[in-house]
């Protein structure tokens, strides 16, 4: 039985050409109760679940965001300068708006992304797409932890969830 972690390694390496700095995940969740409640400050009462998303990421000195997935043969590379213009446009879509939306989001709590260095992101997960488990959500904690760690924000894990 191979290991998730070091396939999504061995894809990162293919895919950017080195290892990666480092691996980062989180868990599909599902509701107890308060589904869709979450996000208009209703009571919820979630758990994890044992399928999880995770992101190996390794950082750039050129200022860009260069994501691809296990799920989607699309690569989508943006400037981190880009992101509030192509956040305002609708031009974030597709299963990248998850990734670079966090980023995004990240820039709106605090991060200077003018001085924030690029990064590769290659994501995998076993969280099923569509199933009411947070696979999205999953996708978007992986990725502010890896990135609030590489970045250095030092930000509280309550305002990464809040920028999810």
């Amino acid at each position: 039985m191979t290991d998730m972690r070091d396939e999504l390694r061995t894809l990162f390496a293919e895919f950017a050409g080195r290892e990666p700095d480092g691996l980062w995940s989180a868990p599909g969740r599902a509701n107890l109760i308060g589904e869709h409640t979450d996000y208009n400050d209703g009571f919820v009462l979630p758990f994890a679940i044992d399928r999880r998303t995770l992101v190996a990421l390794g950082t750039r000195d050129d200022g860009m965001l260069r994501v691809a997935s296990t799920f989607s043969d699309e690569v989508v590379e943006i400037p981190l300068a880009e992101l509030d213009a192509a956040q305002a446009s609708g031009a974030l879509h597709g299963w990248a708006a998850y990734p670079l939306g966090m980023a995004w989001a990240l820039g709106q709590a605090g991060a200077d992304l003018g001085s924030a260095p690029g990064a590769d992101l290659v994501l995998d997960s076993n969280v099923p797409v569509g199933a009411g488990l947070s696979s999205s959500a999953a996708i978007e904690c992986a990725v502010a932890l890896a990135l609030n760690e590489v970045w250095q924000l030092g930000l509280p894990r309550e305002t990464l969830a809040l920028a999810g």
